[in-house]
């Protein structure tokens, strides 16, 4: 794809996320949505193999039952309310319809099918984007929509991704799959902490933005693709090692990592609200993914056979001394938000 195509293309699905957020009105949402979404279909294509072109199918035939969704509940709130602004009440037909297909959007379970196996025909740099910048403008309005309406169909809904997240990915080799049960399981943590506390549920977006874009850079960058790949990562670079076991258990949630903070954050306002046992259940399934989180460090930090010493000591010998690209330090200050940044969050007083 020709660069100013591409940049064209970039910037017009970063339009259409501005577009939803800074909107009142259900229509100019619905276009910004739309927008995006057709901006990215040529991007999740531009490598144009028969897997590839699969996942792009998939994902645009799944995006447009979402955005007729979508259309249709607003369309049911301007007939009955005679506008089309989203700060007017809501009615049961209209919260039904716009909570299936901003779960759809975001892979929210039981919405969630179509995440796993488009995201496995996508490479690394496209799926990063399905599973991060383009669940913004989706969550936003889904954060905002839990603040107008107290949904058990949400709490229900959050609760099944979560254990869901938990037990799709304990039998998983492909990496891909696995960030997307992973991403399933961290959706229904930011959902269900927004109907309790909208500021908390924004800091864990960035949070986890932060994190699962710097496991994408990583995985991309040394090219893993399957559990098998981890354990030739130190022969690559033994800081790489270091980098994916840090970023991953952040990821799972173990202090003193940043990804503590995402966990703590939601059970302090579950806590706080006395809904002890609804805490319990999201524990649970924190527990069923923390295995293979715990997975993906073992096999990345194996000790390897002698045998390979030689190949992991070669790049000792390396005389050749270049310069670092833009995307090395991108990874480099990713990795080190993702796991060293809990100085920089804010104290837990200033969200509450």
């Amino acid at each position: 794809m020709h660069r100013i195509v591409s940049t064209f293309l970039f910037v017009t699905v970063v339009s259409g996320t501005i577009i939803v957020i800074s909107s009142e009105n259900w229509f100019v949402i619905w276009v910004g949505l739309e927008l995006s979404t057709l901006a990215l279909v040529p991007i999740l294509c531009s490598s144009f193999s028969p897997r590839n072109v699969e996942a792009t199918i998939k994902y645009f035939l799944v995006q447009a039952l979402s955005a007729a969704l979508l259309l249709n509940g607003a369309l049911i709130q301007a007939w009955l309310t005679g506008s089309w602004s989203i700060l007017d009440p809501v009615n049961n037909v209209t919260s039904i319809c716009l909570s299936v297909a901003l779960a759809f959007k975001i892979g929210l379970a039981p919405c969630h099918f179509w995440f796993p196996d488009v995201l496995q025909g996508l490479p690394f740099f496209q799926g990063l984007i399905i599973a991060t910048w383009q669940k913004i403008a989706p969550l936003i309005l889904l954060f905002y929509f839990s603040q107008l309406v107290f949904s058990f169909l949400l709490i229900a809904a959050s609760l099944i991704s979560i254990l869901v997240g938990g037990w799709g990915g304990l039998n998983q080799t492909q990496v891909r799959k696995i960030l997307a049960f992973s991403s399933i399981g961290n959706m229904g943590w930011l959902v269900i902490t927004s109907i309790y506390s909208l500021n908390a549920a924004i800091l864990m977006l960035v949070i986890y933005l932060t994190i699962n874009t710097s496991l994408f850079l990583l995985f991309d960058h040394l090219g893993i693709s399957t559990l098998g790949h981890l354990n030739t990562t130190s022969q690559l670079s033994p800081i790489s090692v270091a980098l994916v076991l840090l970023v991953m258990l952040s990821l799972g949630g173990l202090p003193p990592l940043t990804g503590f903070i995402l966990k703590f954050t939601s059970l302090y306002f579950l806590v706080a609200n006395n809904f002890i046992v609804l805490a319990s259940v999201m524990i649970a399934g924190s527990l069923l993914s923390l295995f293979f989180y715990l997975r993906i460090s073992f096999n990345t930090s194996l000790i390897l056979f002698p045998q390979h010493i030689i190949s992991i000591a070669s790049w000792r010998n390396s005389a050749i001394v270049s310069p670092l690209t833009p995307k090395t330090w991108l990874i480099s200050i990713s990795a080190v938000l993702s796991t060293l940044a809990i100085p920089l969050t804010l104290p837990l007083y200033i969200i509450t």
